[in-house]
């Protein structure tokens, strides 16, 4: 999914920056910084951005530009709004970017696509389940972080093959044969990853969950 810049050109790149910019700005605006201030959320942010890093290290390849791993997105937004997902994916970026070799000027695309649309799903979701579905603890766990996780993945694949094919760098004949057969797997280890952290962090530390509200989802069940 991370996208070497020399594959694309500057237009691509720059609409990309012109689209981070935005989201950036509107999350700096709209984040509840109340809600990481204390020391054991600050602890608790720091150590699950530190999680997606080696989760993000961690990447297999078929091809320059085709290459994949699990992306944890979904239980960042869930746990602690879509703003400070967005924060932590740029965090993580920073250091896989300074690792690999994807360039700086392809850090606002690689937002993008592993960053601010599984993002901007993983909440729509979540905004569509609490107003459409009842409040039911299994409908969060399994609709919100189980299929969340894996609908996410998919779309962040999906939009880095269509970018690199419109761009002219990847045939479908290549993406169809190799990036394609992989995105099963892929979205059944994130939906697991997510799902898990998120079952386990419930049980647990539900305080840590900033889109879980006892009063909706335990309370009177």
């Amino acid at each position: 999914m991370d996208i070497p810049a020399s594959l694309l050109p500057d237009s691509y790149l720059w609409i990309a920056a012109v689209i981070y910019a935005l989201f950036l700005a509107a999350a700096l605006l709209t984040a509840p910084w109340s809600r990481i201030i204390d020391n054991e959320a600050s602890h608790v942010y720091f150590g699950a951005t530190a999680m997606v890093i080696l989760l993000w290290l961690l990447h297999g390849g078929i091809q320059r530009g085709l290459d994949y791993h699990l992306l944890g997105v979904t239980f960042l937004c869930l746990m602690f709004e879509w703003q400070f997902a967005l924060f932590a994916v740029s965090l993580v970026l920073l250091v896989t970017t300074w690792q690999g070799p994807a360039g700086w000027e392809a850090f606002a695309v690689n937002a993008l696509v592993m960053g601010i649309v599984p993002i901007l799903f993983t909440r729509v979701l979540l905004y569509v389940c609490q107003r459409k579905l009842p409040h039911n603890f299994f409908i969060y766990i399994f609709v919100n972080a189980f299929l969340a996780g894996a609908v996410s993945v998919l779309l962040a694949s999906l939009l880095s093959a269509f970018i690199q094919h419109q761009a002219g760098v990847q045939p479908v004949d290549s993406i169809r044969n190799n990036f394609l057969l992989i995105l099963p797997m892929l979205m059944f280890g994130e939906a697991f990853l997510n799902g898990a952290v998120i079952s386990l962090v419930v049980a647990y530390k539900p305080r840590w969950i900033a889109t879980f509200h006892d009063r909706w989802y335990l309370q009177g069940k």
